[in-house]
């Protein structure tokens, strides 16, 4: 499995005893595209091809706390796939222990056809696969809930744009966990990404509460949901 090995900063640190759970979503996002890149596909290569990889979803479990003051070792493969989709999975270790996994649910957008394609058969070939016996590593899709009133507005930003010019997935994910309340820790996320959003959208940020959690939305001002999220204590 293709590996790297993070060393948390200052801007991780939720607390002092705690890394904040959209850091690590940032190192999945950042270890997916160094392990495409390991196989010859980096962003550039996939923008001279007109394709890119865009996420579905993606479900989380914390086994332990992650602490900020030590190094991260993430390892990284893919389920056997058909060409469709692909998932990705995450193991996420500290001081040799399972602290947290990852799987997260990919396709492949083509700017040309502007739709969805096949996955290139000759790009799946150097893909790592991995048979993961673990049940959580085959993803599950989050539904979608009415969440009642918004709470609060929102303003994409520049800060949360991409290379795909559109509000970059760990940083729309960042934006539900700011729905939560601060002292509420969860252990699972569950979240699915329904339509892009774009610098200067207004979104509403509407959140209910569930069984053990809570479900959080952004959406547009014509009800249209761009990401949902579902964070549960369990």
């Amino acid at each position: 499995m293709f590996g790297f090995k993070y060393e948390p900063r200052y801007g991780d640190y939720k607390n002092y005893e705690l890394i904040k759970p959209s850091s690590i979503l940032d190192m999945v996002q950042d270890i997916s595209t160094r392990a495409s890149a390991d196989c010859g596909y980096d962003i550039n290569n996939l923008r001279s091809m007109g394709l890119a990889w865009l996420l579905q979803g993606i479900n989380v479990r914390f086994e332990k706390p992650i602490h900020p003051d030590k190094p991260i070792e993430i390892s990284t493969a893919i389920n056997p796939c058909n060409g469709v989709t692909s998932e990705r999975c995450c193991i996420i270790m500290q001081d040799g222990e399972l602290v947290a996994k990852t799987v997260a649910n990919w396709f492949i957008f083509s700017a040309e056809r502007q739709r969805p394609v096949r996955i290139p058969k000759e790009m799946l070939a150097l893909y790592e696969v991995h048979d993961f016996d673990d049940e959580f590593f085959r993803y599950r899709k989050l539904d979608i809930l009415s969440s009642g009133d918004a709470e609060y507005e929102i303003r994409v930003s520049n800060k949360e744009i991409d290379t795909n010019m559109h509000m970059n997935n760990q940083k729309s994910a960042e934006l539900l966990m700011d729905a939560l309340p601060f002292d509420f820790y969860f252990n699972e996320m569950n979240i699915i990404y329904k339509k892009p959003a774009y610098m200067g959208d207004i979104l509403e940020v509407c959140k209910t509460p569930i069984e053990n959690g809570w479900y959080v939305h952004l959406q547009t001002k014509d009800k249209e949901v761009c990401v949902a999220g579902a964070f549960k204590n369990t």
